[in-house]
């Protein structure tokens, strides 16, 4: 068996002591996940993860979509996993300007187009949203 240069890795470790507190190594980085049953967990739950890990791949690739035309600005994007059926994730994207049509057409498109976006689709819905000034994008 041939192992391939992996595109991300993290390793988690579970203390004896430390209930479902998980330390997670990605990189140079720790997180504590955490999946306390009262809500008061020492760090997001495992699915927080996930819905974070999409919200930040789409932020980037709007940054990078728009920064084309100049400095985009502020972006927000909320993700959330809605338990279905089906699964899905609804993505958010709000950006305090207006774009044009076409701008607005290929932003959707990249988004669609993201690396993580790509490796959820099998198994999820991805469904999303741009609103640009207040309004959404139709």
């Amino acid at each position: 068996m041939t192992m391939q240069m992996p595109l991300a890795s993290a390793d988690a470790r579970l203390a004896a002591t430390a209930g479902r507190a998980v330390e997670v190594q990605l990189g140079a980085h720790e997180v504590v996940s955490d999946h306390a049953d009262d809500g008061q967990g020492k760090g997001p739950t495992p699915l927080e993860l996930l819905t974070a890990s999409l919200a930040a791949c789409s932020a980037m690739t709007v940054r990078t979509q728009l920064e084309r035309d100049g400095d985009p600005g502020d972006i927000e994007v909320v993700v959330t996993l809605d338990a279905g059926p089906p699964t899905l994730f609804y993505r958010r994207v709000v950006l305090g300007f207006r774009l044009e049509p076409d701008e607005a057409h290929q932003l959707a498109d990249a988004l669609e187009r993201t690396e993580l976006t790509m490796m959820l689709r099998p198994a999820f819905s991805v469904r999303t949203q741009i609103e640009h000034a207040g309004d959404p994008l139709v």
